[in-house]
């Protein structure tokens, strides 16, 4: 889940970067869960590494820490081009339901 105590000391408690933030990373990544079920299931590490990677940043500065773990655990595995953890993935594709939920529900609020 999102740690918006963390988001707005990032973004300098800011509320037009917040937004510009969730809007771009909806644009980019609400398909994340997607790739990287995709991904895994094809067992194309290269890929999935890249998505876990740049999931990983942008949830970092968030202040999400659990499913950043959890991608952190998927991109160590397939840097080496090993499987990652099926509940790793699992984990991080419910992560992700729940933090694109949060950034609608936010935006929509600040409409």
């Amino acid at each position: 889940m999102i740690n918006f105590d963390v988001l707005r000391s990032y973004m300098d408690d800011d509320e037009d970067i917040i937004q510009a933030v969730f809007t771009a990373f909806l644009e980019e990544h609400e398909d994340g869960s997607d790739k990287i079920l995709s991904h895994y299931t094809a067992q194309n590490w290269s890929d999935l590494f890249l998505t876990a990677h740049s999931l990983k940043g942008i949830l970092s500065s968030f202040g999400e820490s659990d499913t950043v773990a959890r991608l952190q655990s998927i991109e160590n595995a397939t840097r080496d081009g090993i499987a990652p953890h099926e509940d790793d993935v699992q984990h991080v594709i419910k992560g992700l339901a729940v933090i694109n939920q949060q950034v609608i529900d936010y935006l929509a609020s600040a409409s």
